[in-house]
């Protein structure tokens, strides 16, 4: 599956802050939420279901396969109660940032970008922002990348500014509720009132397995409270899903959970996100055959208990080319 990797502004720490709206206390923040339903994007369609694997629905779709189209990322946007996504005919062709409700009505496009545009779709905010990047010129004529904030309704648009950007980063890094992100290396930038709060920052995996290609697919809380990650360990396939309290002088991470990826899936779709809150980690891996799939490929979902480390619910697609699956 074609993927488009995200450059992270810092400068988003202050948009994330300080962003307000006039009924915001009347829209509590992301992490507050159960979630009722697990979305994919299957190459060119958004599907859900809820959070047993089953009613599964066709949100939305793009057409036919040709190879060369694809739906880039999407995310679910709090407050706004929808999703958005990217979507290009191909490479060469222009970008569109589209939203749709969550049974796929009332679909928009409420951005277009020139053709070959290194596109990040960051993160959806808890109040209801969607945030973009836009990368910079290289050297020897190097500028910084822009980061931009727009509604999911194409209004509001606006360009976040300020001096310092970050490297290249994950979405998943991310606190919708805007109180820190994480960095490389797993050093966790606190965000205090719309501040980066460099004194009170620290580096989260200081006490974890030293060899860092070892820890993959770190997720964070909404509300910065937890982070997952899965660590290889000398067994093919093995995971160790860990958690861990996101704070100084934490305690080493626990096993939440001890995964086993099977020899026909391939490693590099192992995917951990937080569900409800913290209250579930949901693991998806699958098989995927480039560049249309084939008949035989399948995702597998495990939605795991954080307070029990036990499987709550196990699902199984197959057919699909399914990356990243994320709730409401």
């Amino acid at each position: 599956m074609n993927k488009i990797f995200l450059l992270l502004a810092l400068a988003s720490f202050t948009f994330f802050g300080c962003s307000k709206n006039d009924d915001a206390d009347n829209n509590p923040p992301a992490s507050n939420g159960a979630s009722t339903a697990v979305f994919y994007v299957d190459t060119l369609n958004i599907y859900s279901t809820d959070l047993k694997g089953a009613n599964r629905k066709l949100v939305t779709s793009e057409g036919s396969n040709t190879g060369n189209n694809y739906i880039a990322e999407a995310v679910y946007v709090p407050k706004a109660d929808r999703i958005a996504y990217i979507y290009t005919e191909a490479y060469d062709k222009p970008f569109f940032l589209k939203t749709c409700k969550l049974d796929g009505s009332d679909k928009k496009t409420i951005k277009t970008f020139a053709a070959f545009t290194d596109l990040g779709l960051i993160k959806a905010t808890a109040d209801g922002q969607i945030i973009y990047t836009l990368p910079g010129k290289p050297f020897p004529n190097q500028t910084p990348s822009k980061t931009f904030s727009i509604k999911a309704d194409g209004t509001g648009e606006a360009e976040i500014n300020v001096s310092v950007y970050a490297g290249v980063s994950d979405p998943d890094w991310i606190s919708a509720d805007g109180k820190g992100v994480l960095l490389s290396g797993g050093y966790f930038a606190l965000i205090v009132n719309g501040t980066f709060d460099e004194r009170n920052s620290f580096n989260v995996l200081a006490n974890e397995e030293k060899d860092q290609n070892k820890i993959s697919e770190i997720s964070l809380s909404n509300d910065a409270t937890k982070l997952v990650f899965a660590q290889q360990t000398s067994v093919t396939g093995k995971y160790e899903i860990r958690i861990k309290d996101v704070k100084k002088d934490a305690p080493t991470s626990t096993v939440l959970y001890t995964l086993n990826i099977p020899a026909d899936a391939d490693q590099y779709t192992l995917s951990l996100s937080f569900v409800s809150g913290t209250k579930y980690v949901l693991a998806s891996y699958g098989k995927f055959t480039s560049p249309k799939g084939a008949a035989n490929d399948y995702t597998n979902c495990d939605l795991i208990e954080t307070a029990s480390g036990k499987v709550a619910q196990t699902w199984k697609f197959m057919g699909d080319e399914i990356y990243n699956p994320f709730s409401n």
